[in-house]
């Protein structure tokens, strides 16, 4: 590097910048002559200007001294661009995963919420009240604040083995279940039985025989009697307007007609705590028998027929219209 060289690169870079030479000389604290000496080649700038010298034009102090600028390589300017455009990149990437992450906690706990607002898995006491088989699938049916619980039997569930009443009783379960609040739809578990049983029906109310009313047949007699007995309000049957429940006993033997009076009377069949009961031919077979109206909406029916000497329940979807109309109770007949 020589005077000469050194004075044009600074004079050209002083012109690129815009300064006059006295500009220059009142930002490096010198007179312009020094200035004007430098650029005809005259003299050195002193060792002490050289590093503000050099930052007045944006240069390193090794460029001011090779007088050239050094412009970078392509390459490191590519790879200076990749890195900066792989940080913003993995900011991005970092943002949406936080993102996500949060979404799916949110999620998980709407699952748990919506989870534990709809299943309950418990382990309870209670009596059998229906079994049920439905193809091959068993099911246990247990009474729920008005409405029957609908339990698949598991694997471990001895179908056969559970008994509903015996000569004690309804007899009782410890029961592990789950199920579904809305529905009353689950599963059984477990079934253990207790050594306790339930006795009577859902509620102890005082006895009151209601008129007698007859029958002209029913399960091949004939006359039959029939009472109704313990009428009390329905405590979960607000919601369907069900009101007042009942008990029903079927009576037959022989009636003194002269008197008036039964000299012998048997209990053809008891049931206990329903809305409303008829007498009619149900199946077509020319012999009537006994449909129940529940209080439960999940078996709104049962059906009391005689086979062999026997009377067993049945459990229909559904019933006739005209059955229908005749189990209207008083509060839902229109007048």
């Amino acid at each position: 590097m020589t005077k000469e060289q050194l004075g044009t690169f600074i004079a050209e870079n002083r012109r690129d910048r815009g300064l006059t030479q006295r500009d220059l000389a009142e930002r490096l604290h010198i007179t312009d002559k020094a200035v004007s000496k430098w650029e005809r080649g005259l003299s050195y700038p002193d060792v002490t200007l050289l590093e503000p010298l050099a930052e007045v034009f944006g240069l390193g102090v090794e460029e001011l001294v090779a007088c050239e600028k050094r412009e970078e390589e392509q390459p490191v300017k590519t790879i200076l661009e990749i890195s900066r455009e792989s940080r913003q990149s993995d900011r991005r990437r970092a943002i949406i995963r936080t993102a996500l992450s949060a979404l799916v906690m949110v999620g998980v706990a709407l699952l748990v919420f919506w989870y534990s607002g709809t299943y309950i898995h418990e382990e309870r006491e209670d009596s059998i009240f229906l079994k049920e088989t439905v193809g091959d699938v068993q099911y246990l049916y247990v009474e729920q604040e008005g409405h029957l619980l609908r339990l698949r039997c598991g694997d471990a569930v001895d179908f056969d083995a559970v008994e509903q009443t015996n000569e004690r009783g309804k007899v009782v379960y410890r029961l592990d279940c789950r199920w579904n609040r809305k529905t009353y739809r689950g599963v059984v578990n477990a079934c253990t039985r207790t050594e306790m049983v339930v006795l009577g029906g859902m509620m102890d109310v005082d006895f009151m025989d209601m008129s007698p009313a007859y029958v002209n047949s029913l399960f091949g007699y004939t006359p039959v009697l029939y009472t109704l007995e313990k009428p009390y309000p329905d405590p979960f049957g607000a919601p369907r307007g069900q009101v007042w429940l009942w008990d029903y006993r079927f009576y037959t033997g022989e009636l003194n007609e002269k008197r008036g009076i039964w000299e012998t009377r048997e209990e053809l069949l008891h049931i206990e705590d329903c809305m409303n009961v008829t007498v009619a031919d149900f199946d077509g077979d020319g012999a009537n028998e006994v449909i129940a109206r529940t209080r439960w909406p999940e078996k709104p029916y049962t059906v009391y027929k005689r086979v062999n000497g026997e009377i067993i329940s049945l459990w229909p979807e559904t019933v006739s219209p005209e059955i229908q109309e005749a189990l209207l109770c008083m509060w839902e007949e229109v007048p």
